[in-house]
């Protein structure tokens, strides 16, 4: 999912946590959003990979991006 609409997700309360995980098959880090409902979970999409989830390089950009979508509070689990 896009940045944008992850933060018109989040503006409408319809997030609950940012976690910050290792990327599963590969080097580096995702982030996944838990919705209110518990029945979902997003990632921010990559840009070059559609549907994948962006993997970044460290910690600190994972958690920049969920920053900028609006959450203050941001889980990193290694």
């Amino acid at each position: 999912m896009e940045i944008k609409e992850l933060k018109v997700l989040f503006d409408n309360g319809a997030l609950k946590t940012a976690t910050v995980t290792k990327a599963m098959m590969d080097t580096g880090y995702t982030v996944v959003f838990d919705a209110k409902d518990k029945s979902k979970q997003y990632h921010i999409s990559g840009q070059r990979t559609k549907g994948e989830p962006r993997v970044f390089k460290t910690t600190d950009a994972a958690i920049k991006n969920a920053h900028d979508i609006g959450f203050k509070t941001i889980t990193v689990s290694l």
